[in-house]
């Protein structure tokens, strides 16, 4: 029952979010309600400027609803994943976001939705606003790829190293504080992709560096290929973004 209860907690929010993001009416009623509490009217200016004050509010609690932060975790001991999407369109209002559990029919279906219709994994925020890639590629596969590449501190080491490359020096910018939803663009990943098949060698052993135990250069080789598997993917018109994810099984873990 609890969890029943922590699904409707879930449901309302999101019903009320997207009722006063999408009813103009609602966030009309929102600002007339703080012109009350505050006994004062509001200018023209400042009218329009709360109104994209609402709006912004509804992004981020729309983001903060499907946020996969595993709050159990300290930042430390989280995952850093990175996700390849492909063919990026802008999430209109009218695309219905598909939040349920997949069912073996949709596994037998290879996840096809309904017209207008997105999985949630397939959703994409970014500062610019909210995107999603198609469900599946040419084959009939999976079109989005994501790997675990490891913990926070371990992909931020790595990081610094790949930044030494040519085209790769857009990864130094990553920091603890803004790795969470660093996007990079279609041809950003073209260049990072490229430079490091371009010097897969050297980034392998540059990479080994930074794993302990036997057979480094193999596990440094994984971790490359991990690296290509999202970049190569967001090279179709998409986009690549780190995400914190649940820490399961890595290079650098597997290895300490």
């Amino acid at each position: 029952m609890q969890y029943i209860f922590e699904r409707l907690r879930f449901h309302f929010v999101e019903y009320a979010v997207r009722q006063v993001g999408q009813d103009g009416n609602a966030a009309i009623a929102l600002m007339d309600s703080l012109q009350q509490e505050l006994n004062q009217s509001l200018t023209e200016e400042e009218t329009l400027h709360l109104k994209e004050r609402v709006q912004l509010f509804c992004s981020e609690t729309d983001k903060l609803l499907r946020s996969r932060i595993p709050h159990d975790f300290s930042s430390s001991d989280r995952a850093i994943e990175l996700w390849g999407y492909q063919q990026i369109e802008f999430l209109n209002p009218n695309i219905y976001i598909h939040l349920e559990q997949p069912t073996e029919s949709d596994f037998n279906s290879q996840f096809a939705l309904p017209e207008g219709e997105v999985w949630a994994w397939n959703v994409v925020y970014t500062f610019t606003g909210p995107y999603y890639g198609i469900q599946t590629d040419a084959k009939g596969k999976a079109a989005t790829r994501s790997i675990d590449l490891g913990s926070l501190d371990f992909v931020l080491q790595s990081a610094k190293v790949l930044k030494t490359f040519p085209n790769c020096e857009l990864l130094g910018d990553l920091t603890s504080d803004n790795i969470d939803l660093f996007t990079l663009e279609a041809d950003e990943c073209t260049k990072i992709s490229q430079s490091i098949q371009k010097n897969q060698e050297a980034v392998t052993v540059a990479l080994s560096e930074l794993i302990q135990g036997d057979d480094r250069h193999s596990y440094a080789a994984i971790l490359v290929n991990a690296w290509q598997t999202p970049l190569q993917a967001a090279q179709h018109k998409g986009i690549a973004q780190f995400k914190y994810g649940k820490h399961f099984h890595s290079v650098d873990s597997s290895t300490k």
